[in-house]
């Protein structure tokens, strides 16, 4: 899974580019530090979108967003750049829908989770989650000649674009960071041996001058 995927799903739920760009950042990182927990005989692109959803709720949790709807202003400054990109107007589409309905869309419709895994991601209960698709469906525009709205958006879905590429180069926020965690952990692995060294020598030092108190007795 690429960059340009990651990024996509993280848009297509926050509709903030610059927070998106972040949270890919904060995937790869998480990811590069739990690699050794990946099973060899698990599809390691399904672990990262797992780690990616997983990235982006405890994120918008934390930043209090996750009940909020798009930002209208953001939500503009995306139709520019996505026309400039040539996207489906069912991307602007996707991304205009309140938040609850968005979650729901696109980890069900488009990320292809089960409605029990997005219950459970979401904190709904399963009946929730079909009402709550049934309005996405509802809000998701659509020519009025369209009898079946369902069909519709099914093949809407096909034409969507696998990537949308982020305005900047996230691998270099990424090995950045890394680069610095690296330089951090040899720092307090520096530290810790000169303790260890000092701890060791006090040690050596109160054996030697114990033992000569004890021969002056």
């Amino acid at each position: 899974m690429s960059v340009g995927k990651v990024y996509t799903l993280c848009l297509r739920l926050t509709v903030d580019p610059a927070f998106a760009e972040k949270l890919t950042t904060e995937v790869f990182l998480t990811t590069w530090r739990n690699i050794s927990f990946f099973r060899e005989d698990a599809l390691f692109s399904s672990w990262l979108t797992g780690i990616t959803t997983y990235t982006i709720l405890e994120w918008m949790r934390n930043k209090g967003s996750i009940g909020d709807n798009p930002d209208q202003n953001k939500l503009q400054q995306i139709k520019v750049s996505l026309n400039k990109k040539n996207m489906v107007r069912f991307e602007v589409d996707i991304q205009s829908l309140p938040h609850q309905e968005r979650f729901t869309f696109v980890l069900h419709d488009i990320e292809k989770y089960s409605n029990d895994e997005v219950a459970d991601l979401l904190s709904l209960t399963k009946e929730n989650v079909n009402d709550i698709l049934q309005k996405a469906y509802k809000l998701l525009k659509s020519p009025e000649e369209v009898m079946d709205k369902k069909a519709y958006i099914d093949n809407c879905l096909n034409s969507l674009p696998q990537i949308i590429q982020p305005e900047n180069d996230i691998w270099k926020y990424v090995f950045s960071a890394l680069n610095k965690e690296q330089v951090s952990e040899l720092k307090n692995s520096d530290e810790h041996l000169k303790e260890s060294k000092e701890k060791i020598q006090t040690e050596k030092e109160g054996k030697k001058f114990g033992f000569l108190n004890r021969k002056k007795k």
